[in-house]
C-alpha cells in the first residue's frame, strides 16, 4: 500500500487522485486521436465529479484549463478553447486591501459617522434636528446590539455631541429615543415561559 504523502502533490485536490492518474496515463498515450478521446473521458468525469463549475459558466472552459494545470501543460491535445498559460495559472491574485476608516467609536460603524457628517453639513433648523432624532436612534440601536440591554439616552446624545463636534445636541427633556428590542424567540414556536409541571401524588 502507498501513501499518499509519498506521492506527488495534486495540482488540483478537488477531482481525487484518480483523476490525476487519468491526466498521467493520457500522457503516456502516443497516438494523438486516442489522446484526444481519452482527455474528453476526463473532461466528462470531472464534470460528474464537480458540477458546479459548469452551472456556473454554462461550459466547460474551466474543465479544460483545469486538465492543463494538472498535465503540467504538457498534453498535447486538440483543445476545443484558448487554455490558461502557464504564466497566468502561476500569477497570485493581488491583494484586496481593507477599508481602514478612522472610526471614534467603533460599536456605532462608520456609517453612523457620515449621517453625523452630512447633519452638521445642513442648515440649523427643523430639518436638522428631526435628522438629528433619526441617527440618534440608530445609535441607540447600535449602543444595545453590542453593549448591554439598556442605555439612558443621555449617553447616546453626549457621543452624538461628542461625533458632531458639538453642533448637534439633543436633550432627554425634548427628545426620547424609542427601540423596541425584539424578543428572542422559541425555535418551536411556543412561548419562552414554560409552565411548571406539577405532578400529584396518589391520595393527595
Amino acid at each position: 500500500m502507498e501513501y499518499n504523502k509519498r506521492q506527488k502533490t495534486l495540482a488540483m485536490p478537488e477531482y481525487g487522485r484518480n483523476v490525476q492518474n487519468m491526466v498521467d496515463y493520457c500522457l503516456t498515450l502516443a497516438d494523438r486521436e486516442e489522446r484526444n478521446r481519452c482527455a474528453r473521458t476526463i473532461i466528462n468525469i470531472m464534470h460528474d465529479i464537480s458540477p458546479e463549475r459548469r452551472s456556473v459558466t454554462h461550459n466547460d472552459n474551466t474543465y479544460w484549463d483545469h486538465l492543463a494545470i494538472m498535465s503540467e501543460f504538457k498534453l498535447d491535445v486538440d483543445y476545443p478553447i484558448d487554455i490558461i498559460t502557464e504564466e497566468k495559472a502561476k500569477c497570485h491574485p493581488t491583494s484586496v486591501p481593507y477599508n481602514m476608516h478612522k472610526i471614534q467609536y467603533r460599536f456605532y460603524g462608520h456609517i453612523i459617522q457620515q449621517l453625523v457628517e452630512r447633519a452638521v453639513g445642513m442648515e440649523e433648523g427643523p430639518e436638522r434636528t428631526e435628522f438629528a432624532k433619526y441617527i440618534a436612534t440608530q445609535m441607540k440601536r447600535a449602543y444595545l446590539a453590542w453593549n448591554k440591554d439598556h442605555v439612558e439616552d443621555v449617553i447616546i446624545f453626549r457621543d452624538l455631541f461628542d461625533l458632531s463636534g458639538g453642533k448637534l445636541l439633543l436633550s432627554p427633556t425634548d427628545c426620547t429615543l424609542r427601540v423596541e428590542k425584539k424578543p428572542v424567540e422559541n425555535p418551536i414556536g411556543k412561548p419562552n415561559n414554560k409552565k411548571r409541571l406539577r405532578f400529584k401524588r396518589k391520595g393527595q
